[in-house]
């Protein structure tokens, strides 16, 4: 049997199997939403958490630039924080964070309003921000 025949349906498999691999970890994260990870509000103003890894060139491309953005536009509003996977694995399994770059946003009192998996634009996170209540001066 000619192996070049088997790539495309072993590759359309794989593809596949990986697409539902996401469409599942993207359901289990949403089931965070609504609930408090934490058990206790550390900050008292929404936070927005940002998951990131060293070897992960959209974190870096892309997303660190999109929240430094929001950063500058929120300044003591709210608490941005980036979190390396690789320093803080154990904070990142409380998020269930399985594909870089994830970030999370959290209502003042701790409990998730929203969770992206991949990319997030500087729009997307301020708005998320502030439906978890970020209060901005006139």
């Amino acid at each position: 049997m000619n192996l070049e025949l088997l790539a495309p349906p072993i590759a359309a498999v794989l593809l596949g199997a990986l697409a539902l691999a996401l469409v599942a970890q993207r359901r289990h994260q949403a089931g965070l939403v609504g609930q408090a990870v934490t058990d206790r509000a550390e900050h008292g103003v929404p936070q927005l958490l940002y998951f990131t890894g060293v070897a992960c060139a959209i974190c870096h491309a892309a997303q660190r630039p999109a929240v430094a953005r929001v950063a500058d536009g929120v300044g003591d509003a709210a608490v941005i924080r980036e979190i390396d996977v690789a320093a803080e694995p154990a904070l990142a399994r409380r998020y269930r964070v399985m594909t870089l770059p994830t970030t999370v946003v959290l209502r003042p009192d701790g409990v998730v309003t929203a969770v992206n998996v991949g990319f997030a634009g500087d729009t997307v996170l301020r708005a998320q921000l502030v439906e978890a209540g970020l209060q901005l001066a006139a």
